[in-house]
């Protein structure tokens, strides 16, 4: 969820592993690759590092380097192989780190990079931001208290941005402590009272005791100041979909997706709808590219899984579903498609025992839960 509050990576210079004594053919190309990069002329630059490397693998600067570019690309995966070369060749280097947990934080892989951030910030003159990264990290994982410890560690150091005290307000309020979290409000409103982040979060509270009138305002006030903001937009169409005002939830989920393409659970809540709508084609679509992006996603699992089914490709459904029982554990849904599926196509024995499963966990008390935005980004995506 919390991609936009991220740092801005620099291109930095690193301890280079293998230096000729005088300038060869790698050297130039990664020296233009550096000037091309300065200039915002990004694909010029990536051929010139990739030229580069072929000919000097162990550059870890240079894989540090081409890493930023696919970064700034909003190519994360790329990125992160980038950053993981750099960092197998520099293990210790604070930047690398950084970068690292950075790009795997922005691709929802919170959990891996914790380990990259917390060495970053032991070391390091970006150790603020990559304490927040850590409080964002731990919120997106849901575990208030780390969150709460690492971003007040970054309060200290940067006295406070409107994004981090917006996490700890909320941090705070899910940990069960309102005292600190009304501390925090306060200085909110003292600091920014006019910042995007604040109609965002009074916004939240209406909705919380089930206002949407107030709450669509508030958000729309908060794009208004904000258009470009990653994950507003989405938060509009987010909760539009959870008051099944499924015709209003596409445009916003639009725009945040033409504003962050790297954004899953924008391309997943707009398949869902498309779903709904009767769309399965657009849906598939759409749920295949937040796999894309997320290949965790429990959810667009199962929503592909239902897709192909709709579209008369079952055996194409089963495998989805059955990766989705994986990730959903405790869930009815993916072992209810799985079973009725498995019986379509004439696997009845299967088809039984996935149903006998769905009879176990309604048993047990499991319930159908309803969705929340997804993790790259917002809290609740199913790991």
């Amino acid at each position: 969820m919390w991609g936009r509050f991220a740092a801005i990576l620099a291109i930095v210079s690193l301890p280079v592993l293998l230096i000729s004594a005088a300038p060869d053919a790698a050297d130039e190309h990664i020296a233009r690759a550096t000037q091309l990069g300065r200039q915002n002329k990004l694909e010029r630059a990536e051929a010139e590092y990739q030229a580069g490397l072929k000919l000097r693998p162990a550059d870890a600067q240079a894989w540090n380097n081409l890493g930023v570019l696919y970064f700034q690309q909003q190519n994360l995966p790329w990125a992160i192989g980038a950053f993981e070369k750099a960092h197998k060749l520099t293990p210790r280097n604070s930047e690398v780190n950084f970068n690292l947990g950075l790009a795997l934080s922005n691709n929802g892989q919170a959990q891996r990079a914790i380990s990259y951030l917390t060495d970053a910030a032991r070391d390091g003159v970006r150790a603020a931001e990559a304490r927040f990264l850590l409080g964002t990290c731990w919120f997106e994982l849901q575990e208030w208290r780390q969150a709460i410890t690492e971003l007040e560690l970054a309060r200290a150091s940067q006295a406070g941005t409107p994004e981090l005290l917006f996490l700890l307000v909320r941090a705070y309020r899910n940990s069960g402590e309102p005292k600190q979290s009304l501390d925090v409000t306060a200085q909110f409103l003292r600091q920014y009272p006019d910042s995007p982040l604040l109609h965002e979060m009074l916004a939240e509270g209406h909705d919380e005791v089930n206002e949407p009138e107030g709450a669509e305002a508030e958000l729309k006030a908060a794009i208004a100041g904000s258009p470009g903001a990653p994950q507003l937009h989405f938060l509009l169409g987010y909760f539009y979909w959870r008051w099944t005002r499924f015709e209003e939830a596409v445009a916003p989920l639009e725009d945040e997706i033409r504003i962050n393409p790297g954004f899953a659970p924008a391309y997943f809540f707009l398949g869902d709808v498309r779903f709904r709508q009767g769309n399965a084609a657009q849906a598939a679509r759409d749920f295949a590219k937040t796999l894309e992006l997320d290949p965790s996603y429990g959810e667009a699992l199962l929503g592909l899984g239902k897709a192909y089914t709709e579209l008369k490709r079952p055996s194409e459904a089963v495998p989805l579903f059955r990766r989705a029982t994986q990730l959903l554990p405790g869930r009815v849904e993916p072992y209810n498609w799985l079973g009725r599926t498995l019986i379509q196509l004439g696997q009845t024995e299967e088809g039984r025992k996935a149903l006998q499963e769905v009879k176990r966990l309604k048993a047990a008390g499991a319930v159908s839960t309803a969705l929340r935005p997804g993790t790259v980004a917002a809290p609740g995506n199913s790991r």
